[in-house]
């Protein structure tokens, strides 16, 4: 059953970096539903990993918006809880040490490599014709390599380790079973050069920490999850139940071509 389903006022393209739209809005609508609906908690986090693009004021939209709408939190930054804090800024040390912990689990590695290295990849790729997926040189290093730069106080990022996961799937509330095939999924960065989490390893750690049972999205997610999985994998948590949401697609008379949210 539902125990706590959060709310996902994530950075990327909700909340502080840009005002709330009818999709981040008809997302919490279902969110909230579902908890109360099963007896569980529904509850507010501000994922405001990407202080670069945080918009002023915009976190205040979301509290006004969602209480004018009767979609009370039980949980979150104004009102506390038990699994606070609620705001991912203020939870900074916790992530940087739950990277390194799936570092020597085998899931993710030190990257040392700089964007003209990456870049140099991409370009590759296009000239060949083919989807670009970075090949890290760097999970190759060995530890005392790794040390030795990081001794040297060398820039890094920590990327997720993806290897000899052939052909995997999972269960989503919307779409039924989504098959992957492992081999082509990215490494994703978890931990920026800025010691912030991404927007993808912070929500699972805090979705882990703050027991969250259903976790509600939309549908631009359903590539990632599969990489998400392998890091509940890797901890040995349980993954949580996933239900994604189809985009809202608004064509107005006056426009040429129809606004996705």
């Amino acid at each position: 059953g539902v125990r706590r389903v959060g709310s996902e006022m994530c950075i990327r393209d909700r909340s502080p970096t840009g005002y709330m739209h009818i999709g981040n809005l008809r997302t919490a609508l279902f969110e909230f539903l579902i908890a109360k609906h099963e007896g569980g908690d529904f509850l507010l986090r501000i994922e405001d990993t990407d202080q670069e693009r945080k918009v002023e004021g915009a976190v205040d939209v979301i509290y006004k918006t969602l209480k004018e709408c009767g979609l009370n939190w039980d949980e979150g930054p104004d009102i506390g809880g038990d699994f606070g804090p609620y705001v991912q800024s203020e939870r900074l040390p916790m992530y940087k040490g739950y990277a390194e912990d799936l570092i020597k689990l085998g899931g993710a590695h030190y990257c040392f490599c700089s964007e003209e290295e990456i870049e140099a990849q991409r370009k590759e790729a296009e000239s060949l014709g083919i989807s670009f997926k970075f090949n890290d040189p760097c999970k190759h290093l060995s530890a005392e390599e790794v040390q030795a730069k990081l001794d040297a106080g060398e820039p890094y990022v920590i990327r997720q380790t993806i290897k000899d996961v052939g052909e995997t799937y999972f269960d989503d509330e919307v779409y039924g079973r989504i098959e992957v095939d492992g081999d082509v999924l990215d490494e994703q960065i978890l931990i920026k050069s800025d010691g912030y989490p991404t927007y993808n390893f912070a929500n699972i750690i805090d979705d882990h920490q703050m027991q969250i049972s259903h976790v509600v999205r939309g549908n631009e997610y359903l590539s990632s999850t599969p990489k998400y999985n392998l890091i509940y994998d890797a901890y040995g948590w349980q993954r949580p139940t996933y239900v994604h949401l189809s985009l809202i697609h608004i064509s107005e008379p006056t426009r040429r071509t129809p606004i996705s949210y």
